[in-house]
């Protein structure tokens, strides 16, 4: 193939590329981490990182890039779902994923580093608001400190004076002291913490919500809860 025309169809893939990251095609990326070779479902090379992700269509829900020398790059595709705490990424220091989201949902909002998030006007107990998140969602989880504070400072921005209390996918385990998030992860009930309001948790309660309450030093900080309390709840697209 011509070079000049090799030249224009890579500009090509980045302008859609650019295009899409507004767009339903969303991606989160996930610094010095590759997908592991068991989750590739297929690869290519090019010369420029955002031709990997103008790639990523379809079927693919996410893709790795590589830098490889001189002035090309390594995309490695995947069909499966992933995330940066399960066993289809591994870490290499000179690689990233990026992750691609699908199309926002309705009454979803995109926030930066943490994804699609609805905010509930109706106030349910634990287990009603964890039935209750829209299709394709649950209630919201972090998979990293950075979602976390990426969340909080959007719904100190944004949430109006009503959501003070929101409903989080954060129960206590049977190790009082370990708090675990929907599907992986987990926190520890120790202070300092970035994650816990100073007077929480009191170990009396199974549930977790975040709280908005400047007067005690809580700005969307997590604190527990009775889970038959009604709160309004905080969804995130799966």
């Amino acid at each position: 193939m011509d070079l000049r025309l090799l030249a224009a169809l890579g500009a090509l893939l980045c302008v859609c590329c650019s295009i899409e990251e507004g767009s339903a095609y969303t991606f989160r990326t996930f610094m010095g981490a590759e997908i592991a070779a068991t989750a590739i479902s297929s690869s290519a090379v090019v010369q420029r990182p955002c031709e990997c992700r103008a790639l990523c269509r379809d079927a693919c829900l996410a893709v790795a890039i590589r830098r490889l020398l001189p002035g090309h790059f390594h995309c490695s595709f995947t069909e499966q779902k992933i995330a940066f705490t399960n066993s289809l990424v591994i870490p290499a220091p000179d690689s990233r994923v990026f992750y691609k989201r699908q199309g926002c949902l309705v009454n979803f909002t995109l926030v930066e580093n943490v994804g699609f998030i609805y905010v509930s006007t109706v106030a349910l107990n634990f287990t009603a608001a964890s039935a209750s998140c829209p299709c394709n969602s649950q209630l919201f989880t972090a998979d990293s400190l950075v979602d976390f504070d990426a969340m909080r400072e959007y719904l100190l921005k944004n949430a109006n004076s009503s959501s003070t209390d929101l409903w989080i996918g954060l129960t206590r385990t049977s190790n009082i002291t370990t708090w675990k998030w929907f599907g992986n992860g987990s926190i520890q009930a120790v202070h300092p913490s970035p994650y816990w309001g100073k007077n929480d948790p009191d170990n009396d309660s199974d549930c977790a919500r975040i709280l908005l309450k400047p007067s005690a030093g809580y700005f969307y900080h997590v604190a527990d809860s009775k889970c038959s309390n009604p709160f309004k709840f905080l969804c995130k697209q799966m």
